[in-house]
Parts: C-alpha cells; sequence; structure tokens
C-alpha cells in the first residue's frame, strides 16, 4: 500500500469514526429532549388497562377472548432540586373484587440509583417489596398481570445507554428521529432487553412507537402511542397499546381523565396510601374532584 492510499485510508477512518460521534451526540440530545418534555409537576389520572390473548383477522390485531379490565386510579408528584425525582402511586377501583390493589414507585434522578417499587395486595393486607434476585439481575413480573413489566414502568437514566440515530422517517404523518438505544453493559446485567428502537417526533419530542428485543436479541414488545392531545401546553397520550409477540398477548392502556399540576400532599404518596383505606380513599376523592 503506497503513502497515498495510506493517507485516505485514515481520513476515511477518521471521517467514519467522527461522523458516528456525531450522530451519538446528536441521539443522545434528543433523548434527553425526551425525559426533560413538559410533563407538569404533578398529574391525577384515571385510566383502563385492557389485557387479551391477540390473533392476526383482516391484517389487524383482535382480541381472541374477553379482555380482563381493570380501571385504576394514578397519581403522580416530581421532587428533587430539579424535579427530576418522581413518587407516583396506582389504586385499583375495577373490578370490585380487586379494589384497593396498589402498586407504589420510587424513581431518582441520580444516577446508579434504581427504582423503588411497592405492590399492596389488599386482600392479604400485605405490602410486597419488588426486588430482583440480586443486584445483577433484572425484575421480573408484570404491572397488574399486563403486558407492561415493572422495568417498562421505571423512568430511565439517560446514562444508562447509548444511542444512535438510524434515520429520519415520516411515521403517522409526523416528522420521526428512529433512535437505538443500547445498554452499557451494567445496565444489561439489570434488564430484560438487549435493545431497542424509538420513533421520537421530532417537534414533540414525544416517543411514538417503540420495538424492544428480549436478552437474546429477539423482538419481544411493540409499544406504540395511540391518539395524542394537547392538555394545556402538554402533549398527553390517551391511549398506548402494548404487544408482546412472543406471548401473544396485548394490553392498552386508555387515559379517562387527567389533570396536570394540582397540590398533591407529600403524605399521600407513601406506603400508609397502600395499606390504609379510610387514609387513602379521603385523599382521592379530594384530588378526583379535579378530573377532566
Amino acid at each position: 500500500m503506497n503513502l497515498k492510499i495510506k493517507i485516505l485510508s485514515c481520513i476515511t477512518a477518521f471521517l467514519v469514526l467522527w461522523t458516528a460521534s456525531v450522530f451519538a451526540q446528536e441521539a443522545r440530545a434528543i433523548m434527553q429532549k425526551v425525559l426533560d418534555r413538559n410533563d407538569g409537576t404533578t398529574e391525577v389520572s384515571r385510566q383502563k388497562l385492557s389485557t387479551c390473548r391477540f390473533v392476526k383477522k383482516n391484517k389487524r390485531l383482535v382480541c381472541a377472548e374477553s379482555p380482563r379490565v381493570k380501571v385504576f386510579d394514578s397519581v403522580r408528584k416530581d421532587y428533587g432540586p430539579n424535579q427530576k425525582d418522581t413518587k407516583s402511586i396506582t389504586i385499583i377501583q375495577k373490578p370490585v373484587s380487586e379494589k384497593g390493589i396498589g402498586f407504589l414507585q420510587y424513581d431518582y434522578e441520580k444516577q446508579g440509583k434504581d427504582s423503588d417499587q411497592w405492590m399492596y395486595l389488599s386482600a392479604m393486607r400485605k405490602i410486597k417489596r419488588i426486588v430482583s434476585g440480586n443486584d445483577d439481575e433484572p425484575k421480573s413480573g408484570s404491572f397488574f398481570g399486563s403486558e407492561i413489566s415493572y422495568e417498562d414502568l421505571e423512568t430511565r437514566h439517560l446514562e444508562d445507554y447509548q444511542y444512535r440515530i438510524l434515520k429520519s422517517v415520516i411515521y403517522r404523518k409526523r416528522p420521526c428521529w428512529v433512535i437505538e438505544s443500547l445498554p452499557t453493559p451494567k445496565r444489561t446485567r439489570k434488564s430484560n432487553y438487549s435493545k431497542s428502537i424509538q420513533w421520537v417526533d421530532k417537534e414533540r419530542d414525544l416517543v411514538l412507537k417503540t420495538l424492544l428485543f428480549d436478552r437474546q436479541g429477539k423482538p419481544v414488545k411493540q409499544i406504540v402511542i395511540g391518539q395524542v392531545e394537547n392538555i394545556k401546553g402538554i402533549w398527553v397520550a390517551r391511549k398506548i397499546h402494548v404487544t408482546n409477540v412472543q406471548t401473544k398477548r396485548r394490553t392498552t392502556m386508555s387515559l379517562e381523565s387527567v389533570m396536570f399540576n394540582v397540590e398533591v400532599p407529600d403524605s399521600f404518596l407513601t406506603q400508609r396510601s397502600l395499606s390504609s383505606d379510610t387514609f387513602r380513599e379521603k385523599h382521592l376523592s379530594r384530588l378526583n374532584k379535579s378530573l377532566k
């Protein structure tokens, strides 16, 4: 190889690495904007969760059985100097046989600090902390028997992933970036997913679609945002479809009513609201009056 070819090869290699680095930085900046998107400092909502085994009929996914439906109230509040720590609680209201079953979650901005999660089983009057087998294993189990896992509910840390822009597309008439997220080696040990691909709305900083791959690299879930609505300057997903292509089950989460930036007492976002019916219902009754 003569000197000229060597120089050209070095320049080409440098440009490839430089371009990849620039795209990675740009992809990271895009995902930072997604995390920083305005979603209010508090949120009170009523939602419906519908899960069923599906089949494909006339190119559409339809339930092959009567769906299992749950209606729940959810309350969230942001904390911390940057309003990046979050506490949230979810309480099932219907069916009556499951009324009072609850889920409490604390998310933290601090890198390396995992989310804390607790489940309350009303029939047993018992609070159970949700943990993995050890610090280097992912959590197992699902949210209220749906196709949404406990990991799916956790707030992502930007530093836990490496990002890459795959392409720019028009998806459902919206200009989107398609971004690949690969977990770092440390995060890989704690995650059920080896990779995710996300369609990010360029103008609204909203993830419209996500493909998730299992630890063997096979497609496992597709999460698609349905109707999107702007409520007082906040973009809100009215429906979220979570399709598990391996179990052939699908969960649809529908937002029935919501209100942002209402006063939420700190005492409500505690384990007391899980275990004390009187305390919980007293606060929920007041908070639900704000719903529209």
